[in-house]
């Protein structure tokens, strides 16, 4: 009897012993995967995410939002210290946490965020661009409590595949051109192909909407802080705007905010007409986003925002106070 008790107590000291090797392998194939792979990615969401936590660059000048800032602004083109922070799929609760964790550095340097026209609304795309940093950004993601994604090396199951592609692409860029964090489609559509995007465009129903609790959090940030923060409405395609219910609304909010003296609005919406610059009805290709990239610059002073002056974009519904050189 003395010798079964001892042979279960060998073997319970030896799955320890497997389990504890399997935990530290875990932990430092996970740390190894995050520092090569994840955080190496330039425009990988997950990379972003981890930067903006880690990293404070002095004079660096961020350009926050979805993939419409992703795609749309060549951050070399505007100034050589801009990074783009934009993230696929990422709307207002993302760009607020990205907001919220640059006011918290000792910078000076003006923010730029590319404002979609869908207001100030939830969404965060892929996981995989918050599970390397769970414990800082699961606030941000709504009803995603999952407790294994506070598990180094478990909580990447399913995802490593991506994140592999994601480097590899980057790597490789066939199609695209990387550039300080942004992301631009170098073809252009076949004429055929983007008209039956339009065709589908022209029938889906947009609208502007300002969710009480981002709105709350977004003048929290902006009274909080003297910098300047830009907001800026890249382009659309005409098409986008056949069926938006309340393009009125979306103004006088960006009206309100013009009011503000640390708030700019630099509005080009409609700056962009020509379809061969679209990679679909929201989202130019490199030749769009280098026109829309230049224009903005004339807007912008290299190095910050200095010696502002109000003046007017027009739009189809109004006029918006723009900043100026």
């Amino acid at each position: 009897m003395e010798k079964q008790d001892l042979y279960i107590f060998n073997f319970s000291i030896f799955v320890l012993k497997i389990v504890t090797l399997v935990i530290i392998v875990g932990f430092f194939f996970s740390f190894i995967f995050e520092q090569s792979v994840i955080f190496k990615s330039q425009i990988g969401g997950a990379s972003k995410v981890n930067k903006i936590l880690s990293e404070t660059i002095e004079g660096e000048i961020p350009i926050f939002g979805s993939s419409r800032a992703q795609g749309n602004f060549v951050p070399s083109i505007l100034d050589d210290n801009c990074f783009n922070y934009g993230i696929d799929g990422a709307q207002a609760n993302v760009w607020l946490f990205f907001l919220e964790e640059e006011l918290k550095k000792n910078k000076n340097t003006p923010i730029l965020i590319n404002f979609d026209l869908l207001g100030l609304i939830y969404g965060h795309g892929a996981i995989g661009n918050y599970t390397p940093n769970w414990n800082s950004t699961k606030d941000i993601l709504v009803g995603k409590e999952e407790l294994y994604y506070n598990i180094p090396f478990v909580r990447y199951y399913g995802q490593y595949e991506s994140y592999l592609r994601d480097y590899i692409n980057e790597k490789i860029n066939l199609t695209k051109k990387t550039d300080n964090g942004g992301s631009f489609e170098k073809n252009t559509l076949v004429e055929a192909k983007f008209k039956e995007l339009v065709k589908k465009r022209e029938n889906t129903i947009s609208s502007f909407d300002l969710n009480e609790e981002l709105l709350f959090k977004f003048n929290k940030l902006i009274n909080s802080t003297s910098r300047s923060i830009v907001l800026v409405i890249s382009p659309y395609h005409k098409s986008y705007f056949n069926k938006y219910e309340n393009i009125e609304k979306a103004d006088e909010y960006l009206i309100s905010l013009s009011k503000i003296k640390n708030i700019k609005i630099i509005d080009l919406r409609n700056y962009i007409v020509e379809d061969r610059m679209f990679m679909n009805t929201t989202h130019l290709n490199y030749d769009g986003a280098l026109v829309f990239s230049r224009k903005l610059k004339e807007l912008l002073t290299t190095g910050g925002i200095v010696n502002c002056r109000d003046t007017t974009y027009s739009s189809n519904t109004t006029s918006i106070k723009v900043v100026a050189i």
